[in-house]
């Protein structure tokens, strides 16, 4: 079994969130101009980290939150509202 160098957590919450609205990571990829390998590289935690810039590309076109989706993804919202 092949074992997978990761560079960074995958953001497993972001490609969810993305699957349950029916974007795919070529749209996504395309919004940031790279292809749609650097961007499963990035969400897979296999490549390099999402850029700041990036970051606030996806989070303004998806109306998502940087500290739920990029920062602390772990956190569910509902273990936040009963902190």
């Amino acid at each position: 079994m092949k074992s997978t160098k990761r560079r960074h957590t995958p953001y497993t919450k972001l490609k969810a969130l993305l699957d349950e609205r029916g974007v795919s990571q070529k749209e996504v990829a395309t919004l940031l101009g790279k292809s749609p390998s650097a961007l499963n590289q990035n969400l897979n935690g296999t490549g390099g980290d999402f850029s700041l810039s990036e970051v606030r590309l996806i989070c303004r076109e998806y109306g998502i939150s940087a500290d739920e989706f990029f920062l602390h993804p772990e956190v569910s919202k509902k273990k936040q509202d009963s902190a």
